[in-house]
């Protein structure tokens, strides 16, 4: 034998009908409250504030490397080992520093009536919010029960962003140009002293003449000096900013390398060759003594003006670079008074309390109904009775 349980659908609908008042009662009180609570509750208004995304960049350092030699190009995407410009922005909105300063400037926590600054910043982290699109939009939502104070917080966000970018960006900068500021002064005073002891090798020994051999070699040795120097430069550069595992400063310790070796080839020609002298130059070393010590003067000189006139060009650059640094931040919307309130959306807490109410309402009258039908069933069994047919018919088949 099978027990097959049937949804007696007539029987229900008369318990409906039967308890329809406690149904609407129910039903229509939730929709009462639900009206009253809405109307009751707190307005909340949303100002939203958004920027563009940043260009990716390295700041100064990254400008003066790209105007090095030939293989210090790649230095600006790499040098400081960052991610990129937007998402260190999200960080910085999202920073303690940067709630702080904004719960002491509005006083937020006399408004807020908290206690505890933690408390306070936690209310203020959850009204509010960042998103970064995939267009490269940063926006910045803030809800606030004053429309005023919510336009005025949103746009307080973008003032703190921009006041500590700002100052990363100037420090980097103004950190760059003193370097190079302090390696111009010393590549000057160098300059000077090599042209004095031209002079000096002048004077006492009269003019000395060169071949068109060792003005080769001085330009050679003096272009290989140059590129040394600035591949230097740039290391200690990046070294104040980066670590020391960096590829970048790696990769600029081996060019170091292979210019030191070139140039001591250069000086004493390669120990590799059965014949220095049948080279494309002649080492150094092999030269006269009175025209060694003179192209040595004259390639001082040469090293001296080439590394002088790069850093002359980066320390310009530098100097624009911690200028434009100055604004960092471009707005693409400012905030403004919202004119409509966003919470508390009365619609969907009407029609949500509601809708809740119904099924609320159909198990309050079905529960009541079972209960009536348990005592009349114990009634009947007092009686001798057949039980009460139930809404869920009992259907034997064998």
């Amino acid at each position: 034998m099978h027990e097959e349980n049937e949804i007696d659908l007539p029987a229900l609908w008369r318990t409906l009908l039967k308890r329809k008042r406690v149904f609407f009662a129910i039903v229509l009180s939730a929709f009462t409250v639900s009206v009253i609570v809405s109307v009751l509750l707190p307005k909340k208004y949303a100002a939203s504030a958004s920027l563009l995304q940043p260009e990716e960049s390295g700041g100064a350092v990254s400008l003066i490397a790209s105007q090095l030699p030939k293989g210090l190009s790649g230095l600006a995407g790499g040098a400081l080992d960052m991610k990129s410009q937007a998402d260190r922005w999200m960080g910085i909105l999202n920073s303690r520093t940067v709630f702080d300063d904004i719960i002491s400037q509005f006083d937020l926590k006399t408004i807020y009536e908290k206690e505890t600054m933690a408390d306070t910043r936690f209310q203020l982290e959850q009204a509010t919010r960042f998103r970064k699109s995939r267009e490269g939009i940063i926006s910045i939502t803030v809800e606030d029960k004053n429309p005023e104070r919510a336009a005025k917080l949103a746009n307080a966000f973008i003032a703190a962003l921009d006041k500590i970018n700002r100052q990363i960006m100037m420090t980097s900068g103004g950190r760059t140009r003193r370097f190079i500021e302090g390696r111009l002064k010393e590549a000057k005073t160098a300059l000077a002293k090599s042209e004095e002891a031209v002079k000096a090798f002048q004077e006492k020994n009269g003019a000395v003449k060169l071949d068109a051999q060792s003005e080769a070699i001085i330009d050679a040795m003096g272009a290989v000096k140059g590129k040394l120097m600035a591949k230097e430069v740039a290391l200690k550069t990046l070294l104040s900013y980066a670590t020391p595992q960096n590829p970048q400063v790696t990769l600029l310790k081996t060019e170091v390398a292979e210019l030191k070796q070139s140039l001591l080839t250069l000086e004493k020609g390669d120990a590799n060759m059965m014949n220095p002298s049948k080279g494309l130059f002649i080492p150094t070393n092999r030269l006269p003594d009175l025209g060694l010590q003179y192209l040595r003067l004259l390639r001082d000189v040469k090293i001296d003006e080439t590394l002088y006139s790069l850093l002359t060009e980066q320390y310009e650059i530098a100097r624009i670079q911690e200028a434009k640094d100055s604004s960092t931040v471009q707005i693409l919307d400012v905030a403004t008074v919202p004119e409509k309130a966003v919470k508390p959306k009365k619609t969907l807490i009407v029609i949500s309390a509601t809708l809740l109410a119904v099924f609320v309402g159909f198990f309050a009258v079905f529960f009541l109904e079972y209960l009536e039908n348990v005592k009349m069933n114990e009634k009947n069994r007092e009686r001798g009775e057949q039980p009460k047919v139930d809404l869920i018919r009992k259907r034997w088949r064998g």
